[in-house]
């Protein structure tokens, strides 16, 4: 029923109620969800642990904490630690955020491989 390799002809009226159902389902969870969304914070730190970043889900850096040693090799490696730190909030929460959202679509359609259709919507041609 969720492939692309649908026959229109081969459509029943159940399988056209079955997927609104579960459409239902999937933006009442979404909702529900999307003010965990807006609370996710994620958190990365520099190769040397010497600085600290926080990210927003939306991108926003919210902090940045420099340890007590973190200028001691300069400042270019000091701005290049904290780009990674960035770097790394910004996936952190990425990555919570893919999760919560992917126990919201396994919770309202049950057998969906999110990997598969993901895999199918980025191939080219």
């Amino acid at each position: 029923m969720f492939g692309f390799d649908l026959d229109p002809g081969d459509i029943r009226e159940q399988d056209v109620d079955m997927a609104a159902e579960q459409a239902g389902r999937l933006e009442a969870l979404l909702a529900e969800q999307e003010e965990r969304l807006a609370g996710i914070v994620g958190t990365g730190t520099g190769d040397r642990v010497q600085v600290k970043a926080s990210a927003a889900v939306d991108g926003r850096v919210l902090e940045v904490v420099l340890g007590p040693q973190a200028a001691r090799e300069g400042s270019h490696v000091l701005a290049e630690e904290i780009l990674l730190a960035v770097r790394r909030a910004q996936d952190d929460t990425r990555r919570q955020a893919e999760a919560l959202l992917s126990a919201a679509v396994q919770e309202a359609v049950p057998g969906l491989d999110l990997a598969a259709l993901n895999e199918q919507l980025n191939r080219p041609g």
